[in-house]
């Protein structure tokens, strides 16, 4: 009866899974995942990935929560290590540049396809979006304050609309980058939009 009871539960990691379902969505897209993609590559059966998740649509959004979260960190923490404000925006999106050319399954950002895909799909939806684009500026306004504080960026500009302004740089060079794969062009653009920073 034990031995029973033990096979009826869970034998998968919740996190892992999840991480995975990223991941394909990620690669593939909302549309383009089928069930049967998701039950081949998560390892589990349908029946566990609904009650676990639920339907596919919450799985996909708790991924794309979990992508946010943890992209939003990652660019946070990356920035908080550069003093040189210039320098750091100029490394990250260099970092940004390549990681984007290397391609594979993590061919652009999660958010910015997900928006191309599925921008106006439902409010919530909508709603997960437009807090990651700010959640992204925040970072980057922040950033920028800081830059002011410490002299290297004059205190008269529109910091508000230059973080804004990254935001759609960044977002940009992850789309421009599927369809050019010139690591020196893409350079010279992140090159001219930190020129407003002059």
């Amino acid at each position: 009866k034990s031995t029973a009871n033990m096979a009826r539960k869970k034998q998968f990691d919740k996190e892992e899974v999840l991480n995975k379902a990223m991941k394909l969505f990620w690669e593939k897209g909302y549309y383009a995942t089928s069930m049967e993609n998701l039950v081949s590559t998560l390892g589990i059966n349908r029946a566990s990935l609904y009650n676990t998740f639920g339907s596919k649509y919450d799985l996909f959004e708790q991924a794309l929560d979990k992508y946010n979260s943890t992209n939003s960190a990652r660019i946070a923490d990356y920035l908080y290590y550069q003093l040189n404000v210039r320098k750091g925006l100029q490394l990250l999106f260099e970092n940004l540049i390549t990681e984007a050319l290397l391609g594979g399954c993590s061919k652009g950002c999660f958010m910015v396809n997900t928006t191309t895909e599925l921008a106006n799909f439902n409010p919530v939806l909508d709603k997960k979006l437009q807090d990651s684009r700010l959640n992204l500026e925040t970072i980057f306004y922040n950033y920028l304050k800081y830059g002011v504080d410490n002299g290297q960026i004059s205190p008269y500009k529109d910091m508000k609309t230059i973080a804004a302004y990254l935001f759609t740089v960044h977002s940009g060079l992850y789309v421009n980058s599927k369809i050019n794969s010139s690591k020196e062009e893409l350079g010279k653009t992140v090159t001219a939009a930190l020129s407003i920073l002059d």
